[in-house]
C-alpha cells in the first residue's frame, strides 16, 4: 500500500506540470521547502488524490503573482484534460475565467444573472466591473 501511495502520489504531481524526478523529491519536502508556485500547485494536487467528483476553486489567483498564475493554469487545464476533472471556479480574475473556464456565470448583488461562454459573460460586465476584473485581456 505505502508504494502504491506514492506512485499515486507521483502521478498527481506529474498531472499538476512537475517532471517526473521532482514530483518523487516533492514528496520528501516539507512546505517551507517549496516555492510558491509548487505550493500552490502541491495543495491542488492534494485535492485531486482524493479523487472529488467536483474541485470548488475560491479565487484561486487571488494572491499569486503572474508567472505562478501562468503555472497554475497550465496546471488546472492539465488536471482537467488528463484526470477528466469538473472544476468550479469562483473568481473576479476574468483573465484567468477566459484562459480556463469552459462556461461562466454572471453573479451581482448574490443573484445569479446569466450563465454563458465567458467571452459572453464578461461582455455582460459594465464598464467599471471590467476595469475592476479584466487585467491585460
Amino acid at each position: 500500500p505505502a508504494e502504491f501511495a506514492k506512485i499515486k502520489a507521483a502521478h498527481i504531481l506529474e498531472t499538476v506540470g512537475f517532471e517526473k524526478e521532482k514530483s518523487m523529491s516533492i514528496l520528501s519536502k516539507w512546505q517551507d521547502e517549496l516555492s510558491g508556485g509548487e505550493r500552490h500547485r502541491v495543495a491542488l494536487a492534494q485535492v485531486l488524490i482524493k479523487e472529488p467528483n467536483i474541485v470548488v476553486l475560491d479565487e484561486p489567483t487571488g494572491t499569486m503573482d503572474p508567472v505562478t498564475r501562468i503555472i497554475v493554469t497550465n496546471s488546472i487545464l492539465k488536471a482537467r484534460d488528463e484526470l477528466d476533472q469538473t472544476f468550479v471556479i469562483i473568481s473576479h480574475d476574468m483573465d484567468f475565467v477566459l484562459d480556463v473556464c469552459d462556461k461562466a456565470s454572471l453573479m451581482r448583488g448574490g443573484k445569479l444573472l446569466s450563465t454563458g461562454t465567458p467571452e459572453e459573460i464578461v461582455a455582460e460586465l459594465t464598464g467599471e466591473e471590467k476595469a475592476d476584473m479584466i487585467k491585460d485581456h
